[in-house]
């Protein structure tokens, strides 16, 4: 089975993933992707008013196969009374 690493970016902060998971599939793997990425954006965003996320995945040869992105901007409208 497939070994899949899983790198996560949040602005300039990136950590990479030495560990890894056994997948059936490069759709498994985009899978896993989709979901890491919103979990980070749950954890990350309330707090923020402007970022980048990322989840990059490499193969067991150390090749990227996969990239996902989030950006996220908050922009307050005034509010005329």
């Amino acid at each position: 089975m497939p070994h899949y690493f899983f790198d996560t970016r949040d602005d300039d902060d990136f950590i990479c993933d030495d560990v890894g998971l056994e997948l059936p599939d490069i759709k498994a793997a985009a899978q896993v992707a989709a979901r890491s990425l919103a979990e980070l954006a749950l954890e990350v965003l309330p707090r923020a008013t402007a970022r980048c996320l990322g989840v990059d995945v490499r193969d067991d040869q150390q090749r990227e196969v996969l990239t996902t992105e989030l950006t996220y901007k908050a922009v307050l409208k005034s509010v005329v009374p």
